[in-house]
C-alpha cells in the first residue's frame, strides 16, 4: 500500500542525480554547460512552459520540478548533443523516452510496460558506465513506479506537484512571524468564503474581481492536472484512428472567443470542398463562403494559438494529417506526426441536410521535410525540418482542432547550410 511519488523520483531524484554524475565524473565542463546555455536560449516556449533560469550551470541544483521535468522531456536530449560520449547518451535517452510515456494523463498497460522495461535498460547501463557507487536507492525504485501505476492509475493522479504548490502558496502569504499558522488559515478560510460566495455584478467587473481572488493560479504541471478532458475526443487526434471516422462538428471542450466575420476566396473554398469530401465521403453538403474567425481558442485546457495572435508561441502543432504533396495523409504513412504552424483559426460551417454543421479548423503552414540523415541527426525525441520551406497550398493546409495531437517547443537554428527548426514535442496525452 506503498506509493512513489514519481515527481521526486524521476525529476528531483534521477534527473538532478545525473547532471551530478556528469559533473563528478568530468563529462561536462564549465565551457559545456556555457554550451548548453546558449542551446537552450533560442527556444520559444508557449507560457505554461517554465523557462530554465540563465545561468544553467550555477542554477541546476535549484530547480524545482518542474524545471527539472521540462529539462528532461523536452529539451536536454538537445542540449546535450555532442558533448556526452554517445554511449552515455544513448543511456540518457532511455530514461527520457521512459519519462515521457510516464508523464501522460492518459496511459495504456502496454506503455507502462515499455517505460518500466526502459527504465531497467537505463539503470543496467548507468551501473555499466558510472559503476556500483553512483547506484542510488532512488534508481531501485525506478523498477516499482509499474506496480504504482497499476495500483493507483497515471502518474498525475498520484505525484505530488500539488501539495509542492501549496507550499509555495502559503509560503507566498505576508505574515507578522508571530502565530503564523493562525494568520494562514484566516487569509485561507477569507479567500476561499469570498471565491464561494454567489455574487451579482457586472462581467466586466467579475474578470477583475476573479483575478483579485484567485491566489492559486494553476501553471505548468497543474494547468494540465485542472483540466476537463474527455479521452474520446483525445483518440480524434491520434495515429490509430482513421480520418474518415470521427465527427468533427462535436466542439466538445473547446472553447473560443471574439469571433470575426470574414469571406473565404476561391481557393480556400476549393480546398475546404476537398477537405470535406475526404472526411465525409458519404455525405452530400454546400460549403459556406463565409467563415468566423478567431486568433487562438482552448482545447482540453490547452492554449491553442495562431501566427499573429499574442499566444503565437503555442500555434506550433504536431498532427498525423499531411503528406509532402499537400494531400491529407488518410493512410497515415508516417510514423510520426508533421509539425506546423497555424495561421489562422476559423469557425466554419458546412450545409447538410438544410442544417448547418459548425467546425473548428485550423489554417496550418506545414514545415517541409528534410533527408533522414538530418531529420532524426539528434535521435528520438527530437526532429529536424525546414524551417523557411512549407508544403504546397493543398487540402491539408486546413485541419480539424480535434486532429492536433500536440503542441511543440521548438528552436530556429541552423545545421550546415540549412535553415531548420529543432522539434520538441510536448505529448501531454499519448494514446
Amino acid at each position: 500500500m506503498t506509493a512513489l511519488d514519481p515527481m521526486h523520483n524521476l525529476f528531483l531524484g534521477t534527473a538532478k542525480h545525473m547532471i551530478s554524475v556528469w559533473k563528478t565524473k568530468k563529462l561536462l565542463c564549465d565551457d559545456d554547460f556555457r554550451t548548453i546555455q546558449e542551446r537552450l536560449e533560442p527556444f520559444q516556449c508557449p507560457s505554461d512552459v517554465g523557462r530554465l533560469p540563465k545561468k544553467f550551470s550555477s542554477s541546476f541544483g535549484s530547480f524545482n520540478a518542474d524545471q527539472y521535468k521540462n529539462w528532461t522531456l523536452l529539451f536536454s536530449i538537445y542540449a546535450l548533443y555532442d558533448l556526452l560520449p554517445s554511449e552515455h547518451l544513448d543511456c540518457w535517452r532511455k530514461f527520457v523516452l521512459a519519462c515521457r510515456r510516464l508523464c501522460s494523463i492518459f496511459i495504456t498497460v502496454n506503455n507502462a510496460k515499455v517505460a518500466d522495461r526502459l527504465l531497467l535498460e537505463f539503470c543496467k547501463k548507468f551501473e555499466q558506465l558510472y559503476g556500483q557507487d553512483f547506484v542510488t536507492p532512488n534508481m531501485h525504485l525506478h523498477g516499482h513506479l509499474y506496480d504504482c501505476i497499476l495500483d493507483f492509475g497515471p502518474v498525475y493522479s498520484f505525484w505530488l506537484f500539488s501539495f509542492e504548490r501549496e507550499n509555495g502558496i502559503l509560503g507566498s502569504y505576508k505574515t507578522n512571524k508571530k502565530n503564523i499558522e493562525v494568520q494562514l488559515m484566516k487569509r485561507f478560510l477569507k479567500e476561499s468564503l469570498v471565491r464561494e460566495e454567489d455574487m451579482n455584478m457586472d462581467k466586466h467587473f467579475q474578470t477583475v474581481f476573479n483575478d483579485l481572488t484567485n491566489t492559486t493560479r494553476e501553471r505548468g504541471t497543474l494547468g494540465v492536472i485542472s483540466a476537463q478532458i474527455v479521452p474520446s475526443i483525445l483518440e480524434l487526434s491520434s495515429q490509430y484512428t482513421s480520418i474518415t471516422e470521427g465527427r468533427y462538428d462535436v466542439a466538445t471542450n473547446i472553447f473560443a472567443s471574439k469571433f470575426k466575420d470574414d469571406i473565404l476566396n476561391d481557393n480556400e473554398i476549393k480546398w475546404l470542398d476537398r477537405l470535406y469530401s475526404t472526411l465525409y465521403h458519404h455525405d452530400e453538403f454546400t460549403v459556406c463562403t463565409s467563415v468566423k474567425v478567431c486568433k487562438e481558442l482552448y482545447v482540453n485546457g490547452s492554449l491553442i494559438g495562431s501566427k499573429t495572435s499574442r499566444s503565437h508561441r503555442s500555434s506550433y502543432v504536431l498532427a498525423f494529417w499531411c503528406n509532402e504533396e499537400g494531400a491529407i495523409d488518410t493512410d497515415c504513412t508516417d510514423m510520426t506526426p508533421h509539425p506546423g504552424q497555424i495561421v489562422k483559426i476559423y469557425m466554419h460551417s458546412i450545409i447538410v441536410d438544410g442544417f448547418a454543421h459548425p467546425h473548428y479548423l485550423a489554417k496550418v503552414n506545414w514545415f517541409q521535410q528534410l533527408p533522414d540523415n538530418v531529420r532524426h541527426c539528434y535521435g528520438k525525441p527530437i526532429e529536424v525540418w525546414s524551417s523557411d520551406l512549407y508544403v504546397r497550398d493543398g487540402p491539408a493546409m486546413f485541419i480539424p482542432i480535434q486532429r492536433i495531437k500536440c503542441r511543440f517547443v521548438h528552436a530556429k537554428v541552423k545545421v550546415g547550410h540549412r535553415n531548420v527548426i529543432v522539434v520538441s514535442p510536448r505529448e501531454r496525452f499519448i494514446l
